[in-house]
């Protein structure tokens, strides 16, 4: 198999989407969905298959029936090729949220591993290319990688039935895309997706950029903050009261936007306690000092959460935060506020 350049080397970053307050129009935009999983490159290479997420982590050995897919895909082309994509849940023919990937990032045991990729299966949505074939094609417009892309997965599609004609197929999936992003948003909100994605046609792919050649339509109150502190639990809790949760500002200095409490079991209340009692510190990591109901403990802002709430407050705050899940996948310092999308117009 041919040896690429970026393969070889395994640097790149994916390009990253600024958030969209309009629908764009035109027809050098095209429209996909925005999927909730882990973003990730494929590197595959006559050396093997890496499944690389944004903060670096390889997720190759959590996600073997994407490993294997990829790793036949590659026979069949005789090829090499680095592709973009978002690894997602899989439930019928359909893809889950975030929640239902949440328990299968931090598996280690091999066993562990294979049960879960049998009963709680996941594929990779592959929605850009970046090299192929020992080409780096960053630098051509989305219509030309997406050519590429058409290529490399050309033989996967789907019987008349609906069902991917063998295994490959069932976890390697290409993203759709269309012009209309009105079609495409109303599409959104029938299926419950987390919003839709505009990118430019003629725009290339920008590794490690945040573009507005991509921009992402969010229709939920959804996205990543940091942990900075925890409360003490009340009563019958158990583990910790409420997360303490921020951003980080241009100044690099982490704004608190509220705490929340909601959307724990049991067990992951003292999974999370089990996790923040390695990040303590003595003093606050917020830029400013706020009131807590209850005793707080102070933590390094290392830890990624994802959190759905219903809209920021006037001061800044999340009204009714709810707790997702841990973004491992994700590096803290990146998280900065992304602010309203098209959320309110589309209730208007």
């Amino acid at each position: 198999m041919t040896r690429t350049t970026r393969d070889s080397k395994d640097e790149i970053e994916p390009m990253y989407a600024s958030v969209g307050h309009e629908i764009p129009v035109g027809r050098n935009w095209t429209f996909e969905p925005k999927y909730d999983g882990i973003r990730a490159l494929a590197f595959v290479n006559s050396r093997g298959v890496r499944l690389v997420t944004r903060n670096g982590n390889d997720k190759a050995l959590q996600f073997p029936e994407i490993t294997t897919a990829l790793a036949q895909l590659a026979i069949r082309l005789g090829k090499a090729f680095t592709i973009d994509g978002e690894i997602v849940a899989v439930v019928g023919d359909g893809v889950a949220r975030f929640q239902a990937l949440q328990g299968r990032m931090h598996m280690k045991g091999s066993n562990e591993i294979a049960i879960a990729a049998e009963h709680m299966p996941a594929a990779l949505v592959a929605f850009d290319a970046v090299s192929y074939d020992g080409r780096d094609i960053t630098t051509q417009p989305w219509t030309e990688r997406r050519e590429a892309l058409e290529e490399i997965l050309g033989g996967l599609a789907s019987t008349k039935a609906g069902r991917p004609r063998d295994s490959v197929a069932q976890y390697l999936r290409l993203s759709p895309t269309k012009h209309g992003g009105a079609t495409m948003l109303r599409r959104a909100r029938a299926q419950g997706w987390e919003g839709i994605i505009a990118k430019r046609t003629d725009a290339p792919y920008r590794p490690g950029v945040r573009s507005d050649a991509w921009l992402k339509l969010k229709i939920d109150f959804e996205q990543e903050f940091v942990v900075g502190g925890f409360t003490a639990p009340r009563k019958s809790r158990e583990g910790l009261g409420a997360l303490l949760l921020g951003y980080f500002n241009a100044s690099k200095k982490l704004v608190y936007v509220g705490h929340t409490g909601g959307g724990f079991t049991r067990v992951g209340l003292r999974e999370m306690r089990q996790e923040l009692d390695r990040l303590t510190r003595k003093t606050s990591p917020f830029e400013s000092e706020f009131h807590t109901n209850q005793p707080a403990t102070w933590v390094r802002p290392s830890l990624v959460v994802q959190v759905k709430f219903s809209e920021w407050t006037a001061d800044g705050r999340l009204r009714q935060p709810i707790f997702l899940g841990i973004r491992e996948d994700k590096k803290a310092k990146d998280v900065t506020y992304e602010g309203e999308s098209i959320q309110r117009k589309l209730d208007a």
